[in-house]
């Protein structure tokens, strides 16, 4: 593939089609009276003046900068403009002409280009993948870039495998036996009467009056394996009790309503589905 050469030099004529001898050539900053430097070669080491004053030939060396926009106005030699040019886009490197909003409709961008700076706009055609290790997720499906970056999906989770150990687990639910749950026993302080909720499994009830109560499995389905600790935090004994399910203390054959000594502390454990264990200090 052949190319038209470029003129090597800039050239300027009169109205008469002869050199513009003397002519001046003025550059800017486009839209602007900002002047905007022009150098003698590609290198971009020299500049020329400004105005550049063209030779006998009416010519010069103007080399503009790479992906910038000029306004270039040509003058005679007695500074009459014969015209003024805005917007003269300068090709350059992608980087080099974001300032200008260059706009790439069709074709393909080959490999090794390099873009610094945000791009924005649809990302809709965009094919190919870009690695973890790259800043992306080396997937183009939502369920392969989780797995690739080690996430879980939003919502309810069966994907998280494991966590590390400063992550907070955060439950407005039931927390499963199994679970992931507390390293301590969290305080719910109650100074009435209190029955238990799926909240309190893995906690531990400081009260100080009127009792506490086991809800059946009906109303609140604790997970088998469920454990509340329930402390009397009063000098006055309080009761335990259970609803329409069995309460057994542990080591006996005792069964339903049970008594906590003044400071006694009970742990109540779910054993099946409608069962629960107990025992404690202070318990009767």
């Amino acid at each position: 593939m052949a190319e038209l050469s470029p003129s090597p030099k800039a050239q300027f004529l009169d109205a008469n089609g002869a050199p513009l001898v003397g002519g001046k050539v003025y550059t800017y900053q486009a839209g602007t009276t900002t002047p905007l430097a022009t150098y003698t070669d590609a290198s971009g080491a020299t500049a020329n003046t400004n105005p550049v004053i063209l030779d006998a030939r009416g010519e010069a060396n103007i080399w503009y900068s790479s992906g910038v926009s000029y306004k270039v106005v040509l003058a005679d030699a007695t500074d009459v403009i014969i015209w003024t040019v805005d917007n003269v886009a300068m090709s350059g490197s992608m980087a080099a002409q974001n300032a200008n909003n260059v706009n790439i409709t069709g074709g393909t961008i080959g490999s090794g280009v390099t873009f610094n700076g945000n791009i924005t706009g649809t990302a809709a055609n965009v094919t190919g993948t870009v690695a973890v290790a790259n800043g992306g997720t080396g997937a183009t499906t939502a369920a392969n870039a989780r797995t690739n970056l080690g996430a879980a999906a939003s919502g309810a989770n069966t994907d998280i495998t494991s966590l590390e150990q400063d992550v907070a687990v955060v439950a407005t639910g039931t927390i499963g036996a199994t679970s992931i749950g507390f390293r301590g026993a969290p305080q719910n302080p109650q100074t009435g009467a209190y029955g238990l909720v799926l909240a309190d499994n893995g906690k531990h009830i400081s009260i100080t009056t009127g009792g506490v109560t086991i809800p059946s499995n009906a109303s609140q389905a604790f997970p088998i394996g469920a454990t509340v600790v329930i402390f009397n935090n009063s000098g006055s004994s309080q009761t335990i009790a259970i609803t329409s399910d069995t309460l057994r203390q542990a080591g006996t054959t005792n069964t339903g309503t049970r008594t906590l000594a003044n400071y006694g502390l009970a742990t109540v454990l779910k054993v099946d589905t409608t069962l629960w264990v107990i025992s404690g200090a202070g318990l009767s």
